[in-house]
């Protein structure tokens, strides 16, 4: 007989597996053979979900820009967004991690573009609603500038914080991204 298999929970055990691979060696080593040894499948379950290796890396970017972004949108306050987006413990660490080396792959693949665009958008507007409602009569101009020095400063940290993880701990981090959003409205936009 048959077995039953979740497709959804078996396309996530794939973008999970994914995550290893890229967390520990890069995007390079993503292709549907290592993404099966890893997952602990054949290579003929994973080819059921994804086609295309280009197809899997697609499908694992908007998983973990998803989920990235979810953590960002379930917050309400402005830090607690903007920590969402730093590696303050181990999942977040992986994710960041993953959602960088695909942003950063995105500028030379024209498939991953897309949905690396959508996904820094989903951010920045739930970054830029909080900034309206800090500073109500901020120019729209302004609006996105804060909003997006804000999400460099942060990004820029993440990345700092995963290359240098053994000093840039936890409270520093939350400390830099505090001082930032101190400093709304009051760095001057031209």
């Amino acid at each position: 007989m048959p077995r039953f298999v979740d497709a959804a929970a078996r396309r996530r055990e794939i973008v999970e597996a994914v995550k290893r691979i890229v967390a520990a060696d890069g995007l390079a080593r993503v292709s549907l053979r290592e993404v099966a040894a890893e997952a602990g499948l054949v290579v003929g379950s994973v080819r059921h979900y994804f086609d295309t290796a280009e197809e899997l890396r697609v499908h694992a970017l908007e998983a973990v820009a998803d989920d990235v972004a979810g953590r960002v949108e379930a917050e309400a306050d402005l830090v607690a967004q903007l920590c969402q987006l730093l590696p303050l413990d181990e999942a977040r660490a992986v994710d960041l991690c993953v959602l960088t080396a695909f942003r950063l792959a995105a500028r030379t693949d024209a498939a991953l573009l897309p949905v690396a665009d959508a996904a820094h958008a989903r951010v920045a507007a739930v970054v830029g609603r909080s900034v309206r409602a800090a500073l109500p009569d901020v120019e729209p101009h302004e609006l996105v500038a804060e909003a997006e020095r804000l999400l460099a400063t942060v990004e820029g940290l993440a990345l700092h914080a995963l290359v240098h993880g053994r000093w840039l701990d936890a409270d520093l981090c939350l400390a830099v991204v505090v001082a930032q959003a101190a400093t709304l409205g009051r760095v001057p936009i031209s």
